[in-house]
C-alpha cells in the first residue's frame, strides 16, 4: 500500500509536470491549494520543485477571516510552507486582507480576475464532515455555494459548528479549471468519499458536488 509520504512525492511530481507544461504552451500557469494539516508536507516538497515559480500565480480554494499572519489563517501557512526556497519567486494572491470582511471579499474577487481562466490546478481537501474548501453541510450558504446558477467566484461562508467566517471560492469557479486533485488521508475520508459517490447533491456531504460532476476531471489522492 502506498504510503502518505510515498503518494505527495507522486503528487508533486504530477503538479510540477502540469505547471511546466503550461508554462510552456501559455507563459503563466495557477496553483489554487487548500489549508489544513493534510497538505504541509505536500507544500514543503513543490516549494522545492524546479519550475519557473516566477510564472506561477499561487491562491486558496478559501481562508478563514483573521488577522494576517495569524495561526489559524490558511495564508499563513502557504506562505510559510509553500512559499519558500523555489517557490518564493511566484505570485501569491491573499483571500484575507484587512479587518473589514466584506473589503477582503471585494479586494480578493478583483484580484482573482487577474488569473488566467480555466485554472490550471485546483487541490481540494475533505473534512470530517465531508466539507470541502469552506462549503459546509451546515452552512445557510451550502446550497449558494454548490449552485449551477452561482455566478460569484468568492462569497463568505459560515459553519454553526466551527469559528470564523470564511471566505470560499464557489463550485461553479473551481470548476473552471484543468484539474481538480482532492488529496486526503485515512479510513474516515475513505469513507466519505466512498459515501460521497453514492449520493445525489451535495448533502450530506458537500464534496460530492465535486466528484460527482463530469465538467472538470477529478483525481482523488488518498492514503492510510
Amino acid at each position: 500500500m502506498e504510503t502518505r509520504a510515498q503518494l505527495e512525492t507522486r503528487l508533486t511530481e504530477r503538479i510540477g509536470q502540469i505547471l511546466r507544461d503550461e508554462i510552456e504552451r501559455n507563459g503563466k500557469a495557477s496553483l489554487l491549494v487548500s489549508g489544513g494539516s493534510t497538505p504541509k508536507r505536500l507544500f514543503e516538497k513543490l516549494s522545492k520543485l524546479s519550475i519557473q515559480w516566477e510564472n506561477v500565480t499561487v491562491s486558496l480554494v478559501d481562508d478563514r477571516f483573521v488577522a494576517d499572519n495569524h495561526p489559524d489563517q490558511n495564508g499563513t501557512m502557504l506562505k510559510d510552507l509553500l512559499l519558500q526556497q523555489a517557490a518564493s519567486k511566484a505570485s501569491f494572491i491573499p483571500l484575507i486582507s484587512g479587518n473589514d470582511l466584506g473589503s477582503s471579499l471585494k479586494e480578493a474577487s478583483a484580484a482573482i480576475k487577474n488569473i488566467a481562466l480555466p485554472y490550471t490546478i485546483i487541490i481540494l481537501g475533505v473534512g470530517e464532515d465531508g466539507h470541502t474548501a469552506s462549503i459546509f453541510p451546515d452552512s445557510e450558504e451550502m446550497e449558494h455555494a454548490v449552485s449551477v446558477d452561482t455566478t460569484e467566484t468568492l462569497m463568505v461562508t459560515n459553519s454553526r459548528s466551527l469559528p470564523y467566517s470564511r471566505i470560499t471560492f464557489t463550485l461553479n469557479a473551481l470548476l473552471n479549471s484543468k484539474y481538480i486533485f482532492v488529496h486526503c488521508y485515512g479510513m474516515k475520508k475513505a469513507r466519505i468519499i466512498d459515501g460521497a459517490r453514492q449520493q445525489i447533491g451535495a448533502m450530506p456531504y458537500p464534496i460530492a458536488a465535486f466528484l460527482n460532476q463530469t465538467k472538470t476531471p477529478i483525481e482523488v489522492y488518498w492514503a492510510e
